[in-house]
């Protein structure tokens, strides 16, 4: 039986429609460049998460928060809020400071809080103190509201020309893969990601949006991207550099302790590992290029490993950007040694022939580098520990002004990243979270 003229239309009005839908239907990568954004950026289609991915990223936060409520934790009985004084007759109880004169103070003394005036000479004395003692421990509060605005200044001027410094860098490693940047637009990612790094909670935000944006204005995308990840590299060899100098220095000393001599260790397999990674003996004897290719996604493994192998012809530039990047940490030491200085820090009473400054390089390189481990947020608890390790028990400062010393420092480091709040509006806007996510950036210090 023949269909009927009236079926033959239906059934070819219905193909029309098919194929109408066809190819009105977004094809594979379509998103992609609808949202200008680089299609080979990441092999991964933009789909929604999954469970499992969600699931993840809640333990991790979950994990952050549980190690910083550690932290805080740890910290409740070491930091004060209030004034604390240290009496001969009982230097291991610490009375609260209600007032003072130069003569006596007012004590709170008792659990009903009476409080009685004791003289000034029935102060503790140095030999009856521990680490981390003083006669008059200063709190949170006494600390913010008289330090010593001249340090703090300096603190301030000194980290400034970082952020210059690192734009530069990240300048001139692109250059090395002939990807053009002119060092205006350099500084305000520079600018921007501190703002993300700093401001905002998550250590590598900064890191994703440079190299949403750095992809975004090349062809040669992946080069970008891995140019990023090189860019932090520098900032952790400079880091295990000055690392590797001063606790070789203070080796024989107690104030290192476990953390110093754990990454003097890592130092040395850092070294090795890179030594290893750039002879071409090596590759070529566990025939390197053809386990990449193995590997999945190996033709974009095979162009990363390209691109950090190539720094080998490029020595001038590597060199050149970890001199200066070496320049830069020293102005964040200097920037928290002037920190220190504002808030009373400025003598040992245990190793008195050690400067301060020598305490705060030892404290500042190895905390960095432990603060790089992504289990805490922003680090808080991981720079502490080294800090309290270095600085406390080196009887440099108090729990409360080390605690005062690593705040005030990122609060500096707040404040001079606050010009990246406005370069989105320069240019560079900020991607959509769905883009930012397709986006894996390196946990590493600057």
């Amino acid at each position: 039986m023949k269909p009927t003229r009236a079926a033959r239309q239906s059934h070819a009005l219905s193909a029309a429609r098919s194929r109408f839908a066809r190819r009105r239907a977004p094809r594979r990568g379509m998103l992609w460049r609808s949202l200008a954004f680089p299609a080979n950026l990441c092999p991964r289609a933009m789909t929604p998460p999954s469970p499992p991915s969600r699931l993840r990223k809640i333990a991790l936060l979950l994990l952050k928060l549980a190690f910083c409520a550690a932290a805080v934790w740890y910290l409740s009985d070491k930091v004060t809020y209030y004034d604390y004084v240290r009496l001969g007759s009982d230097p291991d109880r610490p009375l609260r400071l209600l007032s003072e004169t130069a003569s006596t103070l007012v004590v709170s003394d008792g659990p009903d809080g009476q409080s009685r005036t004791v003289p000034r000479n029935e102060l503790a004395r140095r030999e009856q103190l521990g680490k981390g003692q003083r006669d008059i421990e200063r709190g949170i509060r006494h600390l913010a509201t008289t330090a010593d605005w001249n340090w703090a200044a300096l603190a301030f001027v000194f980290l400034g020309p970082t952020t210059f410094v690192l734009a530069w860098r990240l300048q001139l490693l692109l250059a090395t893969q002939e990807i053009a940047i002119s060092f205006r637009d350099s500084l305000l990612l520079t600018f921007a990601g501190n703002f993300f790094n700093f401001a905002m909670p998550g250590t590598t935000g900064g890191d994703i949006y440079k190299a949403y944006h750095i992809a975004r204005i090349t062809h040669k995308r992946t080069e970008g991207i891995t140019v990023v990840l090189l860019d932090r590299v520098i900032g952790l060899v400079s880091f295990l550099l000055l690392a590797a100098g001063t606790i070789l220095a203070f080796w024989r000393t107690d104030l290192i302790g476990f953390y110093g001599r754990w990454v003097g260790y890592l130092t040395l397999s850092f070294f090795l590992a890179a030594g290893l990674f750039f002879s071409r003996r090596v590759r070529q004897w566990i025939r390197y290029d053809a386990l990449l290719t193995r590997l999945p996604l190996g033709d974009k493994l095979k162009r990363i490993d390209d691109t950090a192998f190539s720094l080998r012809f490029h020595r001038g530039s590597a060199f050149l950007s970890l001199i200066t990047t070496m320049a830069s940490h020293f102005l964040i030491v200097a920037s928290m040694y002037f920190t220190a200085r504002s808030l009373g820090i400025y003598h040992s009473t245990l190793h008195t022939d050690t400067h301060l400054f020598w305490a705060v390089l030892l404290a500042a390189v190895v905390g960095f580098l432990l603060a790089a481990v992504p289990i805490s947020i922003q680090g808080f608890g991981l720079l502490e520990a080294v800090f309290y390790k270095v600085l406390v028990d080196g009887g440099w400062a108090t729990g409360s002004q080390m605690l005062a010393l690593t705040l005030g420092f990122r609060l500096i480091q707040i404040a001079w990243s606050l010009p990246g709040v406005v370069v989105p509006w320069l240019g560079f806007a900020k991607p959509a979270r769905q883009e930012l996510a397709q986006v894996d950036a390196p946990i590493l210090p600057q």
